[in-house]
Parts: C-alpha cells; sequence; structure tokens
C-alpha cells in the first residue's frame, strides 16, 4: 500500500524576511548558509513568483531531472530570464517531448567524441595566435583572455572557413550581439523578466544586432548550398548540415541554431577558463603537478591531470550554480505532491559541497577525478536527464586542450593569500577580478 503524497505546505517554509538569504546557496560556501539548517527540502514563496520547491534532497534532483513530462526547463526559463528572447522559443532548450528528443538527436552529432578530435588542431592555432597578445610577468586579467580563445575557437568550430566577403562582418556582427547581451540596458531587461510574470520588455538593439548575425550567417548558408557543398572536405558545425541528411530546417532556423550554440558556449567558457587560471593560481601544488608532467614529456599523465583540474574546478565553481524545472502538470516526485505551476529549484553548489558526497569538499583536490570521472549523478555542472547540456564533452575537452597548449608555453605564478572571491551581483559564478593572474615563460 502505498503513502499517501507529503504536501508542500507540510515542508519547512522560509519566511519571506529571510527570502535574501537564498541567495547564500547559489555563491561558494554555501554548505554554510543557514538554510541549509531547514532540511534538504524547503518551500518558499516569494511575492509575485510561483510556489518554489528548493531541494537537494538526491532522490528528488534525480526523478525531477529524469521527469522530462511533468517537467519543463524551457518554460522555467521562459518565466524566470529572457532566454527566449536571445536564442528563441523554436531553438532546443525550450522544446519538450518528442520535439525535443529529435532536435536533440539531429544536432548531437559535432558535439560527440568522434568529431571533438577534428576540432583540437583549430583550438591549438588559436592559442598560438592569442598567445603573443598576453604581457608576461605582470597581471593579466584571465577572463578576457578566455573571451578572445572562446570567441576563437566558436567561430572556427561553428563556420570554419567562411568567405572572405564575409568573415569581417560575420565577426564584427558576432561582436556586436555580444555587446548588447552584455549591456546594462539589457541586463536591466532580463532582471525585469521574472518580476513581470515571465514578460521580457522589448530591447530593439538587441534585436537589431541579432537580425545583422543572422543575415551574414544566412548568406553564408546560401552561398554553400549554391556550391553544392555537403560537408565532405570541411569539419565545421554548419558544414554538417548543409546539403545533408541532418539538413532539415529551412535557412532561417539552421542561422538561429547557429547563433544558439555560438551564445550558449561563449560566456560559459570564457567564465570557466578563468576559473581554471584561478584555481591554479592559487593551489600551487597543482600547477607544480603540470609543470612536473611537461616536464617529463607524459602526455597522458598530462592530460589525465589537466581533466581532472577542469572537473574539479567545474564542481567548485559551476558557472550556472543553480538550476530547476517547473511543473507542467500535478505529479508526485520522492512521494512529495507538486502541484502545476511548482518552480522546483536543485541548487548545484549545495550539492557539490556535499561532505556526503565529496569527503572535504571545499578542498581544491583534482585528484578525485584522476580514477574516475565525474558522475553525472551528483556532478552537475553541465545538468542532468533528458536536458543534459548537449555541449558537455565539447566543453570538457576544449578546456584541456586550450589549457594544455597554453601552459606548454607559460606557467601560472602562484598568489598568496585567498583566492578570488565569485562576482557579488551576477546570476552565475564569475571571477570578481576577472582572474587576475600572472603569466611567465615556460
Amino acid at each position: 500500500m502505498s503513502q499517501t503524497p507529503i504536501k508542500l505546505r507540510h515542508l519547512p517554509h522560509l519566511r519571506t524576511r529571510r527570502l535574501a538569504q537564498l541567495g547564500g546557496l547559489i555563491r561558494p560556501g554555501a554548505h554554510s548558509s543557514p538554510l541549509v539548517a531547514l532540511g534538504k527540502r524547503f518551500v518558499a514563496d516569494p511575492p509575485g513568483f510561483p510556489t518554489m520547491l528548493i531541494t537537494h534532497e538526491m532522490n528528488d534532483v534525480r526523478e525531477v531531472f529524469t521527469n522530462n513530462e511533468d517537467f519543463s526547463i524551457g518554460q522555467l526559463m521562459a518565466r524566470l530570464s529572457s532566454h527566449d528572447m536571445v536564442f528563441g522559443k523554436e531553438t532546443l532548450i525550450f522544446l519538450e517531448g518528442d520535439d525535443h528528443r529529435r532536435e536533440r538527436k539531429l544536432y548531437s552529432p559535432p558535439f560527440q567524441n568522434k568529431a571533438l578530435k577534428s576540432y583540437e588542431e583549430l583550438m591549438i592555432e588559436v592559442v598560438e595566435r592569442e598567445l603573443p597578445k598576453w604581457p608576461v610577468g605582470e597581471p593579466i586579467e584571465f577572463l578576457t583572455v578566455g573571451y578572445d580563445l572562446a570567441i576563437g575557437v566558436l567561430l572556427g568550430v561553428v563556420f570554419g572557413d567562411v568567405a572572405p566577403s564575409r568573415r569581417g562582418r560575420l565577426e564584427n556582427a558576432v561582436s556586436a550581439w555580444f555587446h548588447e547581451i552584455e549591456s546594462r540596458g539589457f541586463l536591466a531587461v532580463t532582471l525585469a523578466t521574472p518580476f513581470l510574470g515571465g514578460f521580457t520588455p522589448p530591447y530593439p538593439p538587441l534585436g537589431r544586432a541579432q537580425a545583422k548575425v543572422d543575415e551574414v550567417i544566412i548568406e553564408e548558408i546560401t552561398a554553400r548550398r549554391a556550391a553544392g557543398e555537403d560537408g565532405a572536405d570541411r569539419k565545421d558545425v554548419l558544414a554538417r548540415y548543409i546539403n545533408t541528411d541532418l539538413d532539415q530546417h529551412d535557412d532561417a532556423g539552421l542561422a538561429r541554431s547557429m547563433r544558439g550554440i555560438l551564445l550558449g558556449a561563449y560566456e560559459t567558457t570564457a567564465i570557466t577558463l578563468g576559473w581554471i587560471a584561478t584555481m591554479l593560481a592559487a593551489h600551487p601544488e597543482a600547477m607544480a603537478e603540470l609543470d612536473a608532467a611537461i616536464e617529463s614529456g607524459d602526455e597522458a599523465r598530462l592530460d589525465a591531470y589537466l581533466d581532472a583540474v577542469v572537473a574539479e574546478t567545474m564542481r567548485l565553481r559551476p558557472v550556472s550554480p543553480f538550476t530547476g524545472r517547473i511543473a507542467v502538470r500535478d505529479t508526485v516526485i520522492n512521494g512529495v505532491e507538486i502541484p502545476e505551476g511548482t518552480i522546483v529549484i536543485v541548487p548545484i553548489l549545495l550539492i557539490h559541497e556535499s561532505e556526503e558526497i565529496y569527503p572535504d569538499p571545499l578542498a581544491f583536490r583534482p585528484e578525485r577525478f584522476l580514477d574516475r570521472k565525474p558522475d553525472g549523478h551528483n556532478w552537475l555542472t553541465f545538468g542532468a536527464g533528458p536536458h543534459r547540456c548537449l555541449g558537455a564533452q565539447f566543453a570538457l575537452a576544449e578546456a584541456r586542450i586550450l589549457f594544455r597548449a597554453i601552459i606548454e608555453k607559460r606557467r601560472i605564478d602562484p598568489i598568496p593569500g585567498p583566492m578570488e572571491p565569485a562576482r557579488k551581483y551576477h546570476t552565475g559564478l564569475s571571477p570578481a577580478y576577472n582572474a587576475r593572474i600572472t603569466l611567465r615563460h615556460r
């Protein structure tokens, strides 16, 4: 005989005057938040928002992530963010059920292991082009470096060798588009969206910038179609669709998808690279291990330790420190009744700082991942379930390849004192001082 589900009103509730403390669950040191005393699940009712269940009970988390029928991440993003304006509701993240499965299958091949190997040479070329521009022996903001590396890699991976007549226009259009996304004007629009019930006020500068990006991409698509290209001699993502069996979208839809790939990986790549540099500067013993692998010429050891450094950095500083879903119908998860419209918030950082899962959880110990890969059930940097980030494998490999190319030519000086904190006013986790480090010639 099954037990009667627990109703939300019977769970601990967060008092309105303590709502500001929720921010502590998405910043390093989340485990020390006073809200931990409420237990592994509690309820909050912020004025003007749907009821929220905040849970880091792992059985809850697994059920929410795998239940793609009763919960939606796309509808949650549309309710709490301006993602629908930036990406368009026709893109993968906003699709559900069969539509999502079909599109994910369509767009996954370029991000799987076999395809990743073809991008390594490009990534190394980007580092070799950018590295001479970086100062040596004086502080540098590595987050800025990360953005330069990210856009260099992404344009090459997504578009490859664009016709010279369009390459400069594409680079300028993408740069202008990113500028509008990061502008204070659009930040204000984004911050207003949750308080307007999910309505994102129009922001014409962004719309104009997006249109210019799409215009150039569509020109490139049209030219490749006219030339009868089948992608056989190209390695870029776009070439994998033009005139192939995967080519199932009109030009505008394909352009939106390519633009979405650019945006989805741009900031996350840059911030992750910034945190890796910050971690190595704050933990000279990890840098020493990499030095030893380089000096010995042991490439396997170097790659293995770099993979571990990347995984441990992403555990302690996931760019998105929380995720969630919204219930699209009444349902039950792990014995808890979830009414339609309820938002379930999963504080990823709190899980990553769990003593039960990771002994000595606040310590930076890449060795955790030397003998085992991150467990997708409790290492949630890329989410989990059907909506796990499509580019997860790409992101992990990219970070290793880029940093290997960097540290084979440069060392990172240790920085005494406390490690650079996370930015206070940022929905994600970003280095407060733009990852200030000092590089030395090797």
